[in-house]
């Protein structure tokens, strides 16, 4: 065989090697990236997406930009997320009712499984809030005057499925009170029914109740945690009050839709991990008063695992659903 004959060859065979390479998962991200956040802005699940977006993009390459889509508790958002494109190029970041909502709702469009987990970013601890001039000083009290009219008080929600919703059930299970579900569009608009004097109570994470604590506007009953928070000393926490089961903490994670190249899911967690181990970063998270987890993708799916197990107990217990 002549040289020239050889060397054609070896073009040949080194052009087909090249086309079978999918071209576009070796060179991803080459465009903008959104972030669907299905809730509205001032919520900690925006907050600690926007907090991250810059470091997301320097790490990507690319733009990274943030897109509000609220409604139904979340779903409209989870559900726009979850019929987009596979592609890298739209991701979503969402708290618990993402694995919440298909749990009350059979027909809600979405599973756990439509998604691919990129990474738990970060939790928030709840706080048990009340208008600052309503008569109950404490949780004990509050709990006493449930009990004393049942189905009287109300709770308001982010909205049914939501995590304030199960939060509220899992209050009524373990009380042994009955309260009445108000639904509402958001965190912040539960915290401004309270507010109003339009609820009596919300289960909300300290992002969205902390500027009202701090104004002396709302009075918080008790803050989910082993310990009291060092910003707020004086707000005892579950477990001191002897409800250890209600420590619970509401998480931010990220996702893609199910079937995304395995390329574009692996850049997109490192891109996750390596923002959050940014000080500047962690800092203002930390402000924002969440905490940094930082777990991966294998490790995300075995939280979810559980969380679906025990809110599906939680929801067959309190017989929610729609």
């Amino acid at each position: 065989m002549s040289k020239a004959k050889f060397n054609f060859i070896m073009f040949i065979m080194a052009a087909v090697l090249l086309c079978a390479v999918p071209q576009s998962s070796a060179q991803y991200p080459t465009k903008t990236i959104q972030i669907i956040n299905p809730f509205p802005p001032g919520a900690v699940t925006d907050i600690v997406a926007r907090l991250m977006a810059p470091k997301l993009s320097a790490s990507l390459g690319q733009q990274v930009v943030i897109v509000n889509k609220a409604g139904g508790g979340g779903a409209v958002g989870i559900q726009a997320a979850k019929d987009a494109a596979p592609d890298g190029y739209t991701i979503l970041v969402t708290p618990p009712p993402i694995a919440l909502i298909p749990i009350v709702n059979k027909n809600s469009g979405f599973t756990l499984k439509d998604f691919t987990p990129l990474g738990l970013a970060t939790s928030s601890p709840n706080t048990t809030v009340v208008k600052s001039d309503a008569p109950w000083k404490s949780l004990e009290e509050f709990i006493a005057e449930a009990k004393k009219s049942p189905g009287q008080l109300t709770y308001g929600s982010a909205g049914p499925g939501t995590t304030p919703h199960f939060i509220g059930e899992l209050v009524k299970l373990k009380t042994g009170i009955e309260m009445t579900h108000v639904p509402l569009g958001s965190e912040s608009a539960a915290a401004t029914a309270v507010l109003g004097g339009h609820v009596n109570v919300a289960f909300l994470t300290l992002g969205t109740t902390r500027s009202h604590v701090e104004a002396g506007t709302l009075r918080a009953l008790a803050v989910a945690s082993n310990r009291r928070l060092k910003d707020f000393p004086n707000i005892p926490t579950t477990v001191e009050k002897g409800h250890p089961e209600l420590n619970l903490k509401v998480w931010v994670g990220f996702f893609a839709p199910a079937k995304t190249p395995a390329a574009a899911v692996k850049r997109l967690a490192a891109a996750i991990n390596e923002s959050l181990k940014d000080a500047e970063v962690v800092a203002n998270i930390e402000k924002a008063q969440a905490l940094i987890e930082n777990l991966g993708p294998a490790e995300f799916a075995k939280f979810l695992a559980e969380e679906e197990r025990k809110w599906g107990e939680v929801a067959r217990a309190a017989k929610i659903s729609q």
